[in-house]
This record gives C-alpha cells, sequence and structure tokens, in this order.
C-alpha cells in the first residue's frame, strides 16, 4: 500500500525566548534598584578641579539675592545690557557662576536664562574643591 510522505510539524523553540525574556526582567530590576533616591544635596562642594581661563566672565550671587558680574555689584535691572557687554569684551559665550549654597535654586536658574538671552552658550559652575571648609 501507499503511504503519505511525513510532513515536517512547524513549531516554535520556545526556550531561547523564555530565557531573553527572564534576561530583560532581571536586568530591569536590577537597573531600577540602582537609581539614586532624591535626597536633598550640598552642592558647592565636588572633587573636579575648576578650568583656569585667563579672561572670565563670572557671575555671583551671594545669600541675599545681590548679583555681580566679574567682582562689580549690578543692578537687577542691568543685568542683561552688563552682561552682554563683558561677554564680548572678553570675547566669549561661556558664563563661570558663583553662587551661595543658600540661594534659592529657582532663583539661580532665572538667572541662567537671562545670561542665555544674553547671548551665553555655555554655563560653568564654580564650586569649592571637597575637604575645604570656609567660615
Amino acid at each position: 500500500m501507499f503511504s503519505r510522505p511525513k510532513r515536517p510539524t512547524l513549531s516554535i523553540d520556545m526556550a531561547p525566548l523564555i530565557d531573553v525574556v527572564f534576561l530583560l526582567l532581571i536586568f530591569f530590576m536590577l537597573t531600577s534598584s540602582f537609581m539614586p533616591p532624591s535626597v536633598p544635596l550640598t552642592l558647592p562642594q565636588a572633587s573636579s578641579k575648576d578650568s583656569s581661563d585667563s579672561a572670565k566672565v563670572v557671575v555671583s550671587l551671594d545669600g541675599e539675592g545681590r548679583i555681580s558680574i566679574s567682582e562689580t555689584a549690578v543692578a537687577d535691572g542691568e543685568f542683561e545690557n552688563l552682561l552682554k557687554i563683558e561677554l564680548q569684551k572678553n570675547a566669549t559665550s561661556v558664563v563661570h557662576f558663583r553662587g551661595d549654597k543658600s540661594v534659592d535654586y529657582g532663583i539661580f536658574l532665572q538667572l541662567m536664562s537671562r545670561a542665555r538671552a544674553t547671548g551665553a552658550q555655555q554655563f560653568q559652575l564654580v564650586h569649592e574643591p571637597l575637604g575645604v571648609s570656609r567660615p
């Protein structure tokens, strides 16, 4: 008698798929546990060194909210004009920010956005090296 040829059965091997899904699950569980929690930070000290440029434009903001550009006190309404002049005089678009650690972060961000409007393109934060304590 005649017999029909057997057709190969098509099936998908699920073992590699399950292995990949299991590895992805482990990866995401581990990386989510290493995310830093939201804790208050003290930002004025860092271990990196400040670059020493001869012609710097330094904007300082003290604890009372007074603004200075290159050690010269500036009225709040004159900030943009004087910063633009200082940037053109030094032929740079980098502004170095010095801020007291008690300054509100929102005020600091407003000052940075005002500086960006004057033509500043890069911002560097000036800080104390780790281990240095000032009175």
